[in-house]
C-alpha cells in the first residue's frame, strides 16, 4: 500500500510542477503533509461519528490509502465493508480494483486498465463475459468512468455496464455499486430516469468536510462534484437485493 500510495504522490507532484508551478505544489503537499501527520489525531477525534446505512450507523473510513478522510471513499468503503458482512459472499467479482487496498482480499478483479497486476483481469466491463456467474459483485466508484475517461466515448456506457453486470449475477445473488454525482452527465441523467437501478437506491450528500447524510434524489442529483467541498459532494448508492 505505501509502495503504490507513494507512487501515486510522486505522479501527482509532477503534473502540478508542470500545470501550477512549484510555489502552488509545495504549499499543496505541505497542507498534505500536516493532514497525515495528524490522521490518528482525526481517527480519534471522530471515532464515534457515524452515517445511517441499511438501518445502521457506520463508522466512517479513515485510510492512508486514497486519503479517504477527504473524499466519497470516507462512506463507499465503510458501505463495502457493511454489505460483504452481511451474507455469503460465493464466488465474488470487484469491479474496479478498490477494495485489495482497504485490506479486502480473495476475489476475483476486473479492471481494465490496472495492467500487470497479480489477480487482476484486463477486461472491458461492457463486454465481459465470463464461464461462470457471481454470487456477490461489488463496484466502487468505477462504472461511472466506463466510456466517459476511455478514447470510446458513449453516454450510455456505465448503464451498458450495469446491464451486463446484472446478466453476471447469479440467480439470488448480491450486487453493491457506488457512484459519485456530477462526475458523467449521461450517467446522472440514466440515475435520473431510473435506467441505471438496482433494487434499491440510497442517496447521500455532503455536509461538511467530514460528514455525509442521507437525503433524496433531487437534492443528491443537484450536487456539484468539487463544490463545496474536495471530490464528490453527493453519492448513489445502488444494492440488489
Amino acid at each position: 500500500m505505501v509502495r503504490v500510495e507513494a507512487s501515486r504522490v510522486v505522479k501527482r507532484a509532477r503534473r502540478m510542477l508542470d500545470e501550477d508551478g512549484a510555489a502552488h505544489t509545495t504549499r499543496f503537499f505541505a497542507g498534505q503533509a500536516w493532514e497525515h501527520a495528524t490522521l490518528p489525531l482525526l481517527r480519534r477525534r471522530r471515532a464515534d461519528a457515524r452515517f445511517p446505512y441499511d438501518g445502521d450507523e457506520l463508522p466512517y473510513e479513515y485510510s492512508l490509502y486514497g486519503q479517504t478522510w477527504r473524499n466519497e471513499r470516507t462512506i463507499e468503503v465503510a458501505i463495502a465493508r457493511h454489505f460483504l458482512a452481511a451474507g455469503e459472499l460465493g464466488r465474488m467479482l470487484e469491479v474496479g480494483n478498490v477494495l485489495g487496498h482497504y485490506g479486502i482480499h480473495g476475489h476475483q478483479v476486473l479492471d481494465r486498465y490496472e495492467q500487470n497486476v497479480r489477480g487482476v483481469l484486463n477486461d472491458d466491463v461492457i463486454t465481459f463475459r465470463p464461464d461462470t456467474q457471481y454470487d456477490t459483485i461489488v463496484s466502487i466508484s468505477t462504472l461511472e468512468h466506463v466510456r466517459c475517461d476511455e478514447p470510446e466515448k458513449d453516454p450510455k456506457g456505465s448503464t451498458k455496464a450495469l446491464d451486463n453486470l446484472k446478466r453476471l449475477l447469479a440467480p439470488g445473488g448480491r450486487m453493491l455499486v457506488t457512484i459519485p454525482i456530477d462526475w458523467n452527465p449521461g450517467l446522472d441523467a440514466d440515475i435520473a430516469s431510473g435506467r441505471f437501478a438496482l433494487d434499491r437506491s440510497t442517496y447521500y450528500v455532503r455536509t461538511s468536510r467530514f460528514d455525509w447524510v442521507e437525503c433524496d434524489a433531487e437534492r443528491a442529483l443537484a450536487a456539484r462534484y468539487g463544490h463545496p467541498y474536495e471530490a464528490a459532494n453527493a453519492v448513489f448508492v445502488a444494492t440488489t437485493p
